[in-house]
């Protein structure tokens, strides 16, 4: 009789199984047809309640939070998306842009060295190691790993980076003139700076900014006054 109790209680556990990983991924459905983060958001932690072994729905959190910079919560569900699953090298990078992002440049380190174990030409994980080396101090290793993104093929705005990188670690160590061309090679290719500023910009050296920044404020507030006191005077009704 008890045998018999024990086996029907283990059919309801077997049978309460798929419908619980049924639901779980009814809800990590939704949470990737929604259109609001924080919907989204709010699903995949649903399906995750349901089921925490959905690797996929830790990833797809995460990179959520990423771009909140809630990166706290990216870091903690990277690291158990990684857990659960077998990892690619974009996953460690990404692990190590959220270190970077929170202030642990040995940790994000040690995520790019994998990243780039795994994928030895990977443009951005070079690039953003090299950032995490300049912020930890370590200006040779800094300037190493960001000559090698340059070399490399891929994103222009990673490759701008890694020359505004290697730039500041120049002028850390004494090197001026290199840091001028680094940063003009960064502004002719970053496809963020608009046009005008990239020509004017280019060929100032970063003593000549500082010497033009005054007068572009007094420029500005000159325009802003006289428009003030230029505008038409109201009709009379």
């Amino acid at each position: 009789m008890k045998k018999k109790g024990v086996c029907f209680l283990l059919l309801l556990m077997l049978l309460a199984l798929p419908v619980h990983g049924e639901n779980a991924m009814e809800y990590f459905n939704l949470g990737l047809k929604s259109t609001l983060t924080s919907t989204k958001i709010k699903y995949f932690s649903k399906a995750l309640e349901i089921n925490p072994m959905l690797a996929e729905a830790y990833e797809k959190r995460g990179t959520l939070y990423f771009f909140q910079e809630k990166f706290d919560h990216f870091i903690q569900d990277f690291q158990t998306y990684i857990g659960l699953t077998s990892p690619k090298a974009e996953d460690y990078r990404m692990l190590g842009m959220g270190y970077l992002k929170s202030g642990f440049y040995e940790r994000a380190i040690d995520k790019f060295n994998h990243a780039i174990e795994m994928e030895p030409d990977m443009m951005s994980a070079y690039a953003y190691r090299a950032e995490a080396y300049r912020l930890s101090g370590k200006y040779e290793e800094t300037i190493h790993d960001a000559t090698i993104a340059i070399a490399l093929i891929g994103d222009g705005r990673t490759k701008s980076d890694a020359y505004r990188t290697r730039a500041k670690a120049f002028r850390e160590t004494g090197r001026n003139d290199l840091a001028i061309a680094d940063v003009n090679a960064a502004w002719d290719i970053d496809p963020r700076v608009p046009l005008w500023r990239r020509y004017f910009l280019k060929s100032l050296n970063p003593q000549e900014m500082r010497n033009v920044a005054p007068f572009l404020i007094l420029i500005i507030g000159m325009v802003l006054i006289f428009g003030l006191t230029l505008k038409p005077p109201k009709k009379d009704d």
